[in-house]
C-alpha cells in the first residue's frame, strides 16, 4: 500500500476521503490517519471512488457508469 512507505497503515473499511495531498487519499481509521488504496481494476478508482463491496442496488447511472452508495459514501457498481 502507497501510505506504508510513509509510516501509515491502508485503510480496511472507511473510504471517506478526509484529506488529500500529491501522496494520495487519506482517511481516518481507529483514530489514526490511513491512506485510501482504491482497486486500479474498478473503473470508479480513477475517478477517486472505491468500487462497491457489499451493495449492488443502483442508485444513480451517468456516463461513467452504475453507482451505489455504502457507508454515506459513493461507489462504482
Amino acid at each position: 500500500c502507497w501510505s506504508e512507505k510513509l509510516g501509515y497503515p491502508c485503510c480496511t473499511s472507511n473510504f471517506e476521503v478526509v484529506y488529500e495531498d500529491n501522496d494520495g487519499k487519506w482517511s481516518v481509521e481507529n483514530n489514526n490517519w490511513c491512506g485510501i488504496q482504491f482497486d486500479n481494476s474498478c473503473w470508479s478508482a480513477k475517478l477517486g471512488y472505491p468500487c462497491c463491496t457489499s451493495t449492488s442496488d443502483v442508485v444513480y447511472q451517468d456516463n461513467d457508469g452504475k453507482w451505489g452508495i455504502e457507508n454515506n459514501n459513493w461507489c462504482g457498481i
